[in-house]
């Protein structure tokens, strides 16, 4: 019996051994490369001549740079149904690399930000990625699969802060650390290029551009909604708080006289507890995503988000906050692997790209309304009140899911 289904698999999915194995580390290296710089922006920024309401400038940078992003990732996910998903990979992953190229010639805050507008042309490499994943694996192995492709991710965002605090402290301008950023992302778009395989699953008819009347059609399906907004809860906690955590980590630093050494060890310190705790802990959760189903760990991982936050209203160390952001990865890791399986579960057919790529468009919102919305509110209440409406927010919507599931 179990010969039957894994020949069944070969020929159903004849690809998805080697991806399984090619996507982790390619994301690997993408996320290395990425993560060389994404923590440190605040310090980019400031090196650039920004001395005053840092958060305010980043969040406006952000903000605007995951606009795009939310603006272009449905038109990418509609290519994706139409024309193939293995191309988005390539656009995201080289893409992003080319405009890493051109960031070191910024010589001013505006056209640092200019720039990173053009990297959220490009941006979604990781959402590409489970898209080509979720469309040539067997159903019952999606979970593992793709946990494992994120995992790799996951790796290269721990050693990513670990390397690019030591590149940033040999470089006397910390901008000029995207060269290696740009490398690395151009080396993981060539490996998919040369061994990642697919077997097309075209939606029909000629593709359109319909980004308002495709998510009408998406909200239509029950508990698609519900799954977006959880998705778009959780990253403002999860990647939006990257930067947020950052700036909240160089005001404690800055109260305790710290020098720039160490400001870089523990902005890298903090950014890398969290990846760490996730790389631990998400091979477990694809295991367990397989065996009791994607609802249950949902769940799990939004009281898990919840309960990780509480911590950042009172503490005031360095080392506390270390500790906070790697009990948040151990214990929230599955989360957005659950929300894509729901998502793909619930989507109609020939349509999960695109469904996919509207929950990652209103993820990107998110990373960007997280250090916009607290770039106003930490100046005048402090990040403290920003971190209490964000765990009343995601309160809410688990709220609202579980209300749904009852019914």
């Amino acid at each position: 019996m179990s010969i039957n289904t894994s020949d069944d698999e070969s020929q159903r999915y004849p690809y998805w051994r080697r991806n399984r194995y090619v996507m982790p580390l390619a994301n690997l290296i993408c996320g290395l490369g990425f993560n060389l710089v994404w923590p440190f922006v605040p310090l980019m920024v400031r090196g650039l001549g920004v001395r005053e309401n840092l958060e305010t400038w980043v969040g406006y940078m952000l903000m605007v740079f995951y606009l795009v992003s939310f603006a272009v990732s449905p038109v990418w996910g509609g290519i994706a149904d139409h024309y193939g998903r293995k191309l988005m990979v390539l656009r995201a992953m080289l893409g992003i690399g080319i405009a890493m190229l051109l960031m070191p010639f910024a010589e001013t805050p505006l056209t640092f930000a200019a720039l990173l507008m053009l990297i959220a042309v490009f941006n979604g490499f990781t959402p590409a990625g489970v898209s080509l994943l979720v469309a040539n694996t067997p159903p019952k192995r999606i979970g593992s699969v793709v946990a494992l492709a994120q995992t790799g991710g996951l790796v290269g965002q721990a050693l990513g802060p670990a390397l690019g605090a030591m590149l940033v402290a040999l470089f006397e301008h910390h901008h000029h650390v995207f060269w290696i950023s740009a490398a690395l992302m151009l080396a993981g778009g060539a490996l998919v290029a040369v061994f990642a395989g697919e077997v097309k699953q075209l939606a029909g008819g000629p593709w359109r551009m319909r980004w308002i009347g495709g998510l009408r059609d998406l909200l239509r399906v029950p508990r698609i909604g519900l799954l977006y907004l959880l998705g778009f809860l959780f990253m403002i906690m999860w990647y939006g708080g990257v930067t947020v955590i950052t700036v909240f980590m160089l005001k404690i630093l800055e109260a305790r006289g710290a020098d720039a050494a160490q400001e870089a060890y523990w902005v890298g310190a903090a950014a890398m507890a969290m990846a760490v705790g996730t790389v631990i802990a998400l091979p477990f959760w694809g295991r367990v995503l397989d065996r009791i189903g994607p609802q249950r760990v949902l769940v799990f991982a939004s009281v898990a988000t919840i309960v990780t936050h509480l911590p950042l209203l009172v503490i005031d160390t360095p080392l506390q906050v270390v500790i906070t952001r790697a009990a948040f990865g151990l214990s929230a890791a599955a989360m957005p692997t659950a929300i894509v399986q729901l998502i793909r579960i619930h989507a109609p057919a020939g349509m999960d790209a695109r469904a996919i790529s509207y929950s990652t468009a209103f993820q990107f919102f998110a990373m960007g309304i997280a250090p916009f919305s607290a770039g106003l509110i930490g100046p005048a209440l402090g990040l403290r009140v920003y971190f209490a409406l964000t765990i009343l927010l995601m309160a809410g919507g688990l709220w609202l899911w579980m209300r749904r599931s009852g019914r």
